[in-house]
């Protein structure tokens, strides 16, 4: 049995006792949030038991002011989980990492994803929690139709994972000496994941006026469908590294979703594909990392999970490794690459 925590965006089956959650948005809106943890079993991890932490919002209205939030009788879901985290990061000196998936993802595909990244690290000596952060991929078996529909998606549910961030942001700075951990809380973003993070970026910079909080300590950003120039302007990734210690993007040249998504799609060259477009021009906070000579076939695109040699790089710089002393790695001085040896 693996846990997965989640917050998701989708909408629930049911408001007020949600078993599932579906394609479509939350009924209350883009940015709306529920959490809970997921049990995942069976051979192939696709066996689901959920927990959707309650929610419950009170608000009082008076003659002389429009309704507002009574905190002390409203039930928030996230502060919940958040304390759950917290307390396993405490007892068992445990880093989190937050997952983002995907296009074509379903929840449930999602969840699977989630519990095998945990597996795939404890297997090589790495215990973390995941938190998986779920948008409405449509999961849809047509690609051409689906793809249009879970860009204009990603796009939408960026203000819902920034709200998460700037929860997990408040929640960490109401934190007493008592709850402090020590420890660290990763991103990994797949594919159209990379797109939810730009435009949650872009909401976080909007609502934190000066520098935004630095949340993450490492963040790893694996196949991404996204703009090979997006390190170069405010309004796509250049704000990134302000929220983290080190961004690292993982690429493959033979990554055929990256062709479809820049031959088909009529999209810039993919991040994906062959790192950032500048390669020396990056921020130094940056390490871009080359897979292709390592991964190859069906793990192409989805080497994140399915190539063990890159599994085994991620966790060396979850555990904290400066990009030089990754072991299987060679600088390339002429691209400002690390690329992976077979």
């Amino acid at each position: 049995m693996v846990k997965v925590y989640f917050a998701t965006n989708r909408r629930p089956d049911n408001r007020e006792n949600p078993t599932d959650f579906g394609t479509d948005f939350n009924e209350d809106g883009l940015a709306s949030l529920r959490f809970g943890e997921a049990e995942v079993t069976g051979d192939e991890l696709d066996t689901y038991s959920l927990k959707v932490a309650p929610e419950k919002i009170v608000k009082v209205s008076t003659k002389e002011r429009l309704p507002t939030l009574d905190t002390k009788q409203s039930t928030f879901g996230s502060a919940a989980v958040l304390s759950e985290i917290r307390q396993e990061m405490l007892d068992q000196d445990r880093d989190t990492v937050i997952f983002v998936h995907g296009y074509n993802v379903s929840f449930h595909e999602a969840l699977t994803s989630a519990a095998r990244l945990e597996l795939n690290f404890s297997e090589q000596g790495l215990n973390v929690n995941v938190v998986l952060f779920s948008w409405p991929s449509d999961g849809s078996m047509m690609p051409f139709l689906a793809y249009g529909s879970d860009r204009q998606d990603a796009a939408a549910s960026g203000p819902a994972f920034a709200r998460g961030f700037l929860k997990l942001a408040d929640f960490l700075c109401e934190a007493t000496k008592q709850d402090e951990c020590e420890q660290s809380i990763h991103l990994i973003t797949h594919s159209m994941g990379n797109f939810v993070l730009r435009h949650a970026v872009q909401e976080i910079v909007k609502q934190s006026p000066g520098r935004p909080p630095r949340v993450f300590d490492q963040v790893l950003m694996m196949a991404a469908d996204e703009d090979d120039d997006t390190f170069e302007y405010a309004h796509k990734l250049q704000p990134l590294p302000k929220l983290a210690k080190r961004v690292n993007v993982y690429f493959n040249n033979e990554d055929l979703a990256m062709t479809i998504s820049d031959k088909t799609k009529g999209h810039p060259d993919r991040l994906g594909a062959d790192g950032p477009r500048l390669p020396r021009q990056v921020p130094g906070k940056v390490t871009q990392i080359d897979c292709t000579p390592v991964v190859g076939g069906v793990l192409e695109h989805s080497y994140f999970l399915d190539s063990p040699r890159v599994v085994q790089d991620m966790v060396q710089v979850l555990a904290g490794k400066a990009p030089n002393e990754v072991e299987g790695r060679n600088y390339d001085p002429a691209s400002n690459h690390y690329r992976l040896t077979p």
